[in-house]
C-alpha cells in the first residue's frame, strides 16, 4: 500500500501547471478551464484530487484517500457520510472511463488505477441499431424479458457443455457440467 503525499498541492494548481506545459492548444485550454472550475466546485476538485492520487500507481485505503485529499483541498470535503461520497465519486469517474479497481489481496488492500486507461475498442462489426428489435424488447413484460434472458443463459450453458465434452473426452459428466456452469455463470459454490 502506498503512502500518500500530504504535502501535495491543490489539484487546481497541478492542472493549471499541466495546462502550461501542454503543447496542444485545445488540451491546454481544456486543462485551464478545468483548473478554474476546480477552484469553484468542491466536488470537481475532490474528484480531480482522487484521479491525481491514484495516478501514481499506488494502492490506497479509504482512510488514506479521505485524509490525503482533505489535506490537499485544505478543508473538509467528504461530508457526513464519507463512504457514500467516495462511492459516488468512484462511480462518476468510472462512468467517465477511468478504470478504478479495488484490491483485496492481503497487504495491498485498497483502491488503485488500472492501466492502461479504459479505451473502448473499435467494434469489429459496425452494425446499425435494429430499432424494431429494441422496440419489441421494450414492449415485453418483465416476465417475458426474464424468460428471454433465462433461455439465452440455458442455451449458453448447453453450448459450453457440448464444447467442453468435445475438448475433454476424459472428463466425467459432472466435471463438464461444473466447469460449464463456472464459465457461463461465474464462480459457483455448492452449499
Amino acid at each position: 500500500m502506498s503512502t500518500p503525499n500530504p504535502s501535495a498541492i491543490h489539484p487546481a494548481d497541478a492542472w493549471q501547471q499541466a495546462s502550461r506545459e501542454q503543447e496542444d492548444k485545445l488540451a491546454r485550454l481544456r486543462l485551464a478551464a478545468m483548473a478554474g472550475h476546480m477552484r469553484q466546485d468542491l466536488v470537481t476538485a475532490r474528484r480531480a484530487a482522487l484521479i491525481d492520487l491514484l495516478s501514481d500507481g499506488g494502492v490506497y485505503t479509504r482512510q488514506a484517500i479521505w485524509e490525503t485529499i482533505q489535506v490537499q483541498l485544505g478543508r473538509p470535503c467528504w461530508g457526513k457520510r464519507p463512504e457514500e461520497t467516495l462511492w459516488r465519486d468512484l462511480k462518476a469517474l468510472r462512468a467517465g472511463g477511468v478504470r478504478i479497481a479495488y484490491s483485496r489481496r492481503r497487504g495491498i488492500e485498497g483502491y488503485y488505477l488500472q492501466h492502461p486507461p479504459l479505451e473502448r475498442p473499435p467494434s469489429r462489426m459496425e452494425q446499425p441499431i435494429n430499432w424494431e428489435y429494441v422496440t419489441a424488447i421494450r414492449q415485453m413484460s418483465v416476465v417475458e424479458k426474464n424468460q428471454q434472458t433465462f433461455a439465452a443463459a440455458d442455451f449458453a450453458l448447453r453450448q459450453k457443455r457440448l464444447i467442453l465434452a468435445e475438448e475433454h473426452p476424459e472428463w466425467s459428466a459432472e466435471e463438464v457440467d461444473a466447469t460449464a456452469r463456472r464459465l457461463v455463470y461465474g464462480r459457483h459454490e455448492v452449499p
